[in-house]
């Protein structure tokens, strides 16, 4: 778990995961904005795979 501070030094929130949130902290007033991106889903098993246009037969 990640902890998530104000420039104060204040602690905001702690996070799991993506965020995409805005928290005025409550000591200076300031407000943050966290933006986290999302990890990339993992392929699927057996999900087929597009292949290179080099490799497709001609129509």
């Amino acid at each position: 778990m990640e902890s998530i501070r104000c420039g104060c030094g204040r602690l905001l929130l702690k996070a799991a995961g993506p965020l995409d949130i805005e928290v005025k902290c409550p000591r200076c007033g300031a407000v943050n904005r966290i933006q986290r991106a999302t990890s990339p889903q993992p392929e699927r098993r057996g999900a087929p795979r597009e292949q290179p246009d080099d490799h497709k037969p001609p129509p």
